[in-house]
């Protein structure tokens, strides 16, 4: 599998090979979560909606493939990948409820049926809108 594809697999499995240099939208990936953002303990900043998006080239077609994370205050979570050929033109989305933990620099996912994750947990350049979850920079969008 070319790295384009791996990328996109270790998205769909809601892993990511750890980003390095300067983010996509500027400033550098920090991997230092910090105590306190705006008053809020790193944990309250956890909590929203959260979106990643790739592109890749397949075979003359591109493929998106969107993952959204929704952190909320009583430690549920869900997790939805939605993907579309563009070719096609027909979205495909998997959702998964979960619960979480949390624990300095990291997030423990819990899927009924299967085992834990663990990711780790940072904020690029200590933003509250940029989380970078197991290596893989997302935006708050709620």
């Amino acid at each position: 599998m070319g790295g384009v594809g791996l990328a996109v697999a270790l998205a769909l499995s809601g892993c990511a090979p750890e980003q390095t240099g300067p983010s996509s939208s500027g400033g550098t990936l920090g991997t230092i979560t910090p105590p306190a953002i705006g008053g809020q303990t790193s944990a309250s900043a956890l909590i929203g909606d959260w979106t990643v998006e790739t592109i890749i080239l397949i075979s003359a077609d591109l493929q998106t493939t969107t993952v959204a994370w929704r952190f909320a205050a009583d430690g549920s979570c869900r997790q939805s990948v939605t993907t579309l050929l563009v070719s096609e033109g027909i979205p495909r989305t998997t959702a998964r409820d979960c619960t979480y933990a949390e624990n300095p620099g990291t997030v423990t996912v819990s899927v009924p049926g299967t085992l834990p994750a663990t990711f780790s947990v940072a904020f690029a350049a200590f933003s509250r809108d940029r989380l970078v979850l197991d290596g893989l920079e997302y935006r708050r969008v709620g």
